[in-house]
């Protein structure tokens, strides 16, 4: 089971809401010049793709890196979009060219860590998450994703460190405030988990219904 669709959305969202250069040439530099860019058109873009329209997210994508090539964040939304699709090869394409053009696109790495762990590639999958937050040591995503290893190998302790990380980093967005509700499920502390599945809730997590499944041994996270 895909027991949260958080990790893919949370990535859009923090791909699309901030800018790792510090500016539109500042910081490192290693964001895509203006010119090689438009960042308006790209936002606009990504919205829809956020409201699940894939199909027409997708093409808009497709024609806007033919038209930007060397623009690595909008790469990496498309491998986004292509891995919410299930294409999972164009995914891989697409986090590759962002790559390519950005070694240090943490995004696209822990999309590429995504990908090996919807592959059974657990060794692969914390490899890539683990890069994507030495680049980046507050990109709370990483650590979430890092959760769902952790519960995938039996280790609910680990899983409940990552998922705090996380949450510490995050602590207002629902799907990492509901991932860490499971991990303290799988770890036997059931007041912090009811209390986190009610701030889940409060920030507008959508899966409420599944979190309960989850709890009443219904589906399990587990291979």
């Amino acid at each position: 089971m895909r027991w949260t669709t958080s990790v893919t959305m949370l990535l859009l969202l923090a791909v699309v809401g901030c800018d790792p250069s510090g500016g539109e040439n500042g910081g490192d530099g290693w964001l895509a010049p203006a010119s090689s860019r438009d960042r308006m058109r790209l936002d606009r873009i990504a919205v829809v793709y956020q409201s699940g329209d894939l199909e027409t997210a997708i093409p808009q994508l497709e024609g806007y890196t033919t038209e930007y090539p060397k623009d690595e964040l909008a790469w990496t939304i498309l491998g986004n979009a292509y891995e919410s699709a299930e294409r999972i090869e164009e995914a891989q394409a697409a986090y590759d060219k962002a790559l390519e053009i950005e070694p240090r696109m943490f995004q696209a790495i822990t999309g590429l860590g995504i990908l090996h762990r919807q592959r059974g590639d657990y060794d692969a999958a914390m490899e890539c998450y683990e890069r994507a937050v030495e680049i980046d040591p507050t990109y709370a995503e990483a650590y979430s994703s890092m959760t769902v290893i952790a519960l995938k190998r039996n280790d609910d302790k680990a899983a409940v460190r990552y998922a705090q990380k996380g949450y510490a980093l995050s602590s207002s967005e629902p799907g990492i405030a509901a991932n860490l509700a499971v991990a303290y499920h799988y770890d036997g502390q059931f007041q912090k988990r009811d209390e986190m599945t009610e701030r889940a809730e409060e920030l507008g997590y959508g899966k409420i219904d599944v979190l309960k499944q989850i709890y009443a041994g219904e589906v399990t996270v587990r291979d």
